[in-house]
């Protein structure tokens, strides 16, 4: 009898962690991230390394646009983890409140963005083939924001069903629809407005994640005020993200050829696998620590499952980026791409020391302290001046721009893992952890 109710006990968990919002969540983000994958697939073997080093640079300006407003989902998901259920409906409705003003706002400042990406000639400035593509892109900014509030929402929930159908509809609609349009022959520009259009896409699947707002303004501006704080530690830290796995894009179309632009927008790729593969681990632990602390249990197994889970990703990664790494080059983005073979284990290590960094630092934020965010946002940047001395010398090239990024990483690693391990009572794995 003891023996079947273990065995039956031992079973229940094993469903309970199949169905948990973190592994959920961790496997959807995943297969978004196998079709963004085949997304560059696809159109680094159509656009050649040139034209599709100009798609990298306006995908890198949609993850950073995306990403530094997406400092509001998470401050948006650590003040709805932390809400008593009484509490809930008052701050629903102020949040209703703002995401509305946020949208208008947005609409109203595109004219003004507009004038200043043509009057800045940022098109020109980025070395970017289309003068249109930025334009283009600029459409989807006023769903941008409303997208990431209404996430942070769904994600301080733990709504998973809702994440994953908003984060699948954005990355169908950008396959199919870029695939479409550039069979029908609108080239970069269509595939570019493909991925606004996926923007709005994963908005409209989140309207109804909050109710139509009701209240005076005047009462959503102490969240507002609560909102904006929050959001700025979380804005740097992404900021940091882009600037350290993205920053070499830019720095490649200032001082390298446009064929190595070429390669190092098809090693950016493997490194937003490794780091968006494990974003949503960020996201979950976020809200799982702030709810385990405001309802006083152990977050010990949350974190262990997060490490675990990363680790996985890691290792695989690595793992093929060491052992066949031309043979993922080809299968992936084409031959034209393969004398950057012997670089991109230094790629992937560094995003995956990068994405450990991005862990830790939101761990930390979940316990209260913004240290974590200070050392990201610090080594991001001596990352990037480190580069940019590298890239201005006589011997500067892709290498040494790849090998100064890991190492300016590792570096990060180490400073985080000893503030981590230094602080008792943010040690997740010591018996004493509350």
């Amino acid at each position: 009898m003891i023996l079947s109710a273990n065995k039956e006990t031992k079973i229940a968990s094993l469903i309970a962690l199949c169905v948990s919002p973190a592994l959920i969540i961790f496997v959807s983000s995943n297969f978004v991230n196998v079709g963004n994958l085949v997304f560059n697939m696809i159109f680094s073997r159509w656009m050649g390394p040139e034209l599709f080093g100009d798609l990298a640079v306006v995908l890198t300006i949609k993850l950073a646009l995306l990403g530094v407003l997406g400092a509001l989902s998470s401050a948006v998901s650590q003040q709805v983890a932390a809400l008593d259920a009484k509490d809930a409906g008052q701050t629903e409705q102020a949040l209703a409140r703002i995401n509305g003003i946020c949208f208008g706002a947005l609409w109203l400042a595109l004219p003004v963005i507009a004038v200043m990406l043509y009057v800045g000639s940022v098109g020109t400035r980025l070395d970017l083939g289309s003068p249109y593509l930025l334009f283009i892109l600029l459409g989807s900014v006023p769903f941008c924001a409303p997208l990431n509030i209404l996430r942070g929402v769904a994600l301080g929930r733990m709504d998973s069903a809702k994440i994953v159908l908003s984060a699948n509809v954005e990355m169908a609609v950008r396959l199919g629809f870029g695939i479409l349009v550039w069979q029908i022959g609108f080239g970069i520009e269509g595939v570019v407005a493909a991925i606004g259009v996926s923007i709005i896409a994963g908005w409209v699947v989140l309207i109804d994640v909050l109710p139509a707002p009701q209240m005076p303004k005047v009462q959503a501006r102490p969240l507002a005020a609560t909102l904006g704080l929050a959001a700025l530690p979380f804005a740097m830290l992404q900021i940091a993200q882009v600037a350290a796995l993205d920053g070499d894009i830019f720095l490649a179309t200032r001082y390298l050829s446009d064929t190595e632009t070429g390669y190092v927008a098809a090693l950016s790729l493997f490194q937003r696998i490794q780091f968006f593969a494990c974003f949503a681990l960020a996201s979950v632990l976020l809200p799982s620590v702030v709810v385990a602390i405001r309802e006083g249990r152990s977050y010990r197994s949350s974190v262990c499952m997060i490490a675990v889970l990363l680790a996985c990703v890691s290792y695989a990664v690595l793992s093929l980026s060491i052992f066949c790494p031309e043979f993922l080059l080809i299968a992936l983005v084409g031959p034209e791409y393969v004398a950057a073979s012997g670089l991109l284990v230094w790629a992937a290590a560094a995003a995956v020391f990068f994405t450990i960094n991005y862990l830790i630092a939101t761990f930390l934020m979940a316990q209260g302290r913004r240290s974590g965010v200070v050392t990201v946002v610090a080594g991001s940047t001596l990352q990037i001046g480190l580069m940019v001395v590298v890239a201005s010398t006589s011997t500067g090239d892709l290498a040494a721009l790849l090998s100064a990024k890991l190492f300016c990483q590792i570096g990060i690693t180490i400073a985080l893992v000893f503030q981590l391990w230094t602080t008792s009572h943010l040690n997740p794995f010591r018996k004493d952890t509350s």
